[in-house]
């Protein structure tokens, strides 16, 4: 599993999302994964230090797709919708798996995420009662080795 690159797809917009998606990127690449952050892709977006909004869509797309495998933060009480889109390219493209995780404990009215998301390869409840970042990405690392083999 060493080197497969993981498009991690998560709301990227408040500070604390941004902080616990470079904590969970950092654990996993420290377990030998290859992990693309889109808030980091937002840099490179950059043009006369404004974020050239096309450029970005597009290179998340290519990477969402090329991608080995898709982790998806389902979290919310409606999953993000950046998110989803780039859940459904990836599940559209044919390119490869997507493992989704959860760890709001919260729920949606039907007391269930919306139907499409059954379409992901595996998804992870781990209830943020357990704080452990660190636990969490060792689940998400058995789920992707599940996934990919």
């Amino acid at each position: 599993m060493y080197g497969t690159v993981i498009y991690w797809a998560a709301p990227c917009f408040t500070q604390a999302e941004r902080m616990w998606n470079r904590l969970c990127a950092e654990e996993l690449r420290d377990m030998g994964y290859v992990v693309i952050l889109p808030q980091d892709e937002a840099t490179k977006c950059m043009v006369d230090g404004q974020l050239d909004f096309d450029m970005l869509a597009h290179q998340c797309e290519k990477q969402a797709i090329s991608s080995d495998i898709v982790v998806a933060v389902l979290d919310g009480p409606d999953p993000d919708s950046g998110m989803s889109l780039e859940v459904g390219l990836k599940i559209g493209s044919k390119g490869g798996p997507v493992l989704g995780v959860r760890t709001d404990f919260r729920v949606s009215e039907d007391e269930q995420l919306n139907a499409m998301f059954r379409l992901l390869n595996k998804v992870i409840y781990f209830p943020s009662f357990n704080e452990s970042y660190q636990e969490l990405c060792e689940e998400i690392g058995r789920g992707i080795k599940e996934v990919l083999n």
